[in-house]
């Protein structure tokens, strides 16, 4: 009869003992179902069973695995790694990650890590801290690390180098790519893929260890020269674009795991990345997947769940999301107020469908069978019978269970929800007296249709419209402040911004922008103005901020003249003005406007208007976003910022401001909240 021995040692670590092997498991799922990392209560634990087990005699080795939904890991896998855990309680003991992959990797027990479920962050660590790693056939490694500004900590990255070579491991944490169990045992990331292991095999592998003695961890230092001229292509690679920062520290640790005796190249590996994650960059991109893992559902939703499949009306939508409802398996009747829009739509989604077939991403019958769920409406009543409705236009629609149409199309006292649509963002507004249910299987809706779904509020305009507006007159302002047009331009894309203010507004139209400002009830500057009028006079709109006769945008001819006119008369003194301040001015305006809109419920998250920043202003995700900012610049410093600001015409400074630093909160404590 075997003996055993069973222990809990916190709620997501059980410890169990049979036949000199020592098992140990770690959850993936905490209390609440969700998945969480590696927490101080699990390293903790973690901690108490390597105290058990080393030094006991009675045991020949230790399994260290997953639990029945995989290995813990993080929505934010850098939250691992002890380089950014709070810290414990005075008097409270809790050991690193660093810590415990070293008495891991130190223990004079065999250690077999049995891998399954996703594998990232600190399960990534543990594993190579192992002497063998076996992954279940499902089992997916990820390494999404280095896109948020870091890497595998906690001597993940040092020795993953160590026994692979730098140039292989640089290659796994940079490339950023989910890979299944089998690529990844040819990369090196796990020695074994097993199908339907069971403990006795486990046991039998780990048996085959002990047997045949545990395998060197540094084998790839054998060879230095090789080690170091396989690096030398990967480091003008990981030198460019915004995470070269990323890359230079990568680079510096990977040679330190060649160079330095283990515990020294595993303190380097450890400066370096608690510095990578205290600086902006990480901090921002983190963030950025942090807002954007939140905006996958409304306040209050929950977990998302996909709609039932719905008879759906579409009305002047975009032929994208026809072709994500039917993929869905919606039934679509697609009409618009121009019949030649709906041939267009149709031959737009038979196009994709076929190259999704030729890929082989979409099955012959799955396309037909999607295509048969497709119908034409040459006249709004052609969508009677609809489930739910999905539509633009003024004027009467057939009555729909479910429907959101344009906000600013909506007669007062509708029932249905209010839409305004950016691009593939989509702000949805709910009714008075919505139910809940309602809202959240509209937002699904539109989730399958392909968009990118924020909780608005009534108004005029939405996040999109108040940041656009707010982002060209903030832009406008600096230009009368001293800039020149280029120069602000450029300094926004410095930092990340795709689409720059002053060009934006050209590729708008002047004219347009103008009737946004009067739509939205906001001054506007008297270059807008004058540049309205010349548009105007000339009856073209190839020149604004920049001359686009040529197709690209050129300086102006005579620009600094009439922008020295408009100063003189509006008593503006010039003054230099350094890219760091024009950015600087533009993010505290937008985060005012943000601010603006929380106060008002036209915004529901601080967020979710980061998330807008990045749809809409085409702001990269390093920038992190314009109430990231106000935060990180403090908003004791950024308010005084906007009453300087407003002495220029800028808004003053909404009332929220003074509530936050009153009571020493931020804008993400909002969310937090």
């Amino acid at each position: 009869m075997p003996r055993h021995k069973w222990g809990t040692m916190a709620n997501r670590v059980k410890f169990r003992t049979q036949d000199g092997l020592a098992w140990l498991t770690l959850a993936a799922l905490d209390d609440q179902g969700a998945r969480a990392g590696i927490t101080a209560q699990m390293r903790r634990a973690i901690g108490g069973v390597l105290d058990r087990v080393d030094g006991d005699e009675s045991l020949r080795g230790l399994v260290l695995q997953g639990g029945a939904a995989g290995w813990p890991c993080a929505p934010d896998p850098l939250e691992d790694f002890d380089a950014i855990m709070p810290r414990p309680a005075k008097g409270e003991e809790v050991p690193s990650l660093s810590e415990l992959c070293r008495r891991l990797g130190a223990l004079d027990l065999p250690v077999l890590a049995r891998l399954s479920g996703r594998i990232a962050g600190g399960s990534m660590a543990l594993a190579q801290a192992a002497d063998l790693r076996i992954a279940d056939p499902d089992t997916c490694f990820a390494a999404p690390e280095f896109a948020l500004g870091g890497f595998v900590g906690a001597g993940g990255l040092v020795r993953l180098a160590r026994r692979i070579g730098g140039a292989r491991a640089l290659a796994i944490v940079a490339a950023g790519e989910e890979v299944e169990a089998e690529p990844a045992r040819a990369q090196g990331q796990c020695d074994l893929v097993l199908g339907a292991t069971d403990r006795s095999q486990i046991a039998a592998a780990l048996d085959m260890l002990i047997a045949e003695g545990v395998p060197r961890t540094d084998t790839a230092l054998d060879d230095p020269a090789t080690y170091l001229n396989d690096l030398a292509p990967l480091r003008a690679q990981l030198g460019k674009g915004a995470l070269a920062p990323v890359g230079a520290r990568l680079f510096e640790v990977v040679e330190g795991a060649l160079l330095l005796p283990l515990d020294e190249a595993l303190d380097v590996e450890a400066v370096a990345l608690q510095e990578l994650l205290e600086a902006q960059l990480s901090q921002a991109l983190r963030h950025s997947a942090r807002v954007t893992r939140r905006a996958a559902h409304l306040p209050g939703e929950g977990t998302p769940t996909a709609p039932a499949p719905l008879r759906i009306g579409l009305w002047d939508q975009p032929a994208a999301m026809a072709g994500g409802l039917l993929a869905a398996g919606h039934e679509v009747v697609f009409g618009a107020s121009d019949p030649a829009a709906i041939e267009t739509a149709f031959a737009d989604i038979a196009r994709k469908q076929e190259i999704a077939v030729q890929s082989g991403a979409l099955s012959p019958d799955i396309r037909e069978a999607d295509w048969a769920r497709l119908g034409a409406a040459m006249t709004r009543e052609g969508l009677s019978g609809s489930d739910a409705l999905i539509a633009s236009g003024k004027g009467n629609f057939p009555a729909a269970p479910l429907s959101a149409r344009n906000a600013e199309d909506l007669p007062e006292g509708t029932n249905d929800f209010g839409l305004r649509c950016t691009g593939d963002l989509c702000e949805l507004v709910p009714p008075e007296g919505a139910l809940p249910a309602d809202l959240y299987a509209m937002a699904g809706l539109l989730r399958q249709g392909g968009a990118q779904v924020l909780r608005g509020g009534p108004g005029a305009g939405g996040i999109a419209d108040h940041l656009r507006a707010a982002y060209i007159a903030a832009a406008e302002r600096a230009v009368l402040a001293g800039a020149s047009v280029a120069q602000v331009d450029a300094a926004v894309r410095e930092a990340g911004g795709a689409r720059p203010p002053l060009e934006l507004a050209d590729r708008l139209g002047v004219d347009a922008v103008l009737e946004d400002f009067v739509r939205l009830h906001r001054p506007f500057g008297p270059l807008l103005s004058l540049l309205a009028l010349d548009a105007a006079a000339r009856g073209t709109r190839q020149q604004g901020f920049y001359d686009w006769s040529e197709g690209t945008p050129r300086p102006v001819p005579d620009q600094a003249e009439a922008l020295a006119a408009l100063r003189d008369e509006a008593g503006i003194m010039p003054r230099r003005l350094s890219n760091a301040r024009i950015r600087a001015r533009i993010l505290a305006e937008l985060a005012n406007c943000g601010a603006g809109l929380l106060q008002h419920a036209q915004a529901h998250r601080a967020g979710d208007i980061d998330v807008a920043a990045r749809h809409v202003l085409g702001f990269a995700p390093q920038m992190g976003g314009v109430m990231f900012a106000a935060d990180r610049a403090g908003l004791l410093g950024t308010r005084k910022l906007l009453r300087e600001l407003a002495e220029e015409g800028a808004p003053e400074p909404v009332t929220l401001w003074d509530v936050l630093i009153r009571n020493g909160k931020c804008f993400a404590d909002l969310d937090d909240a």
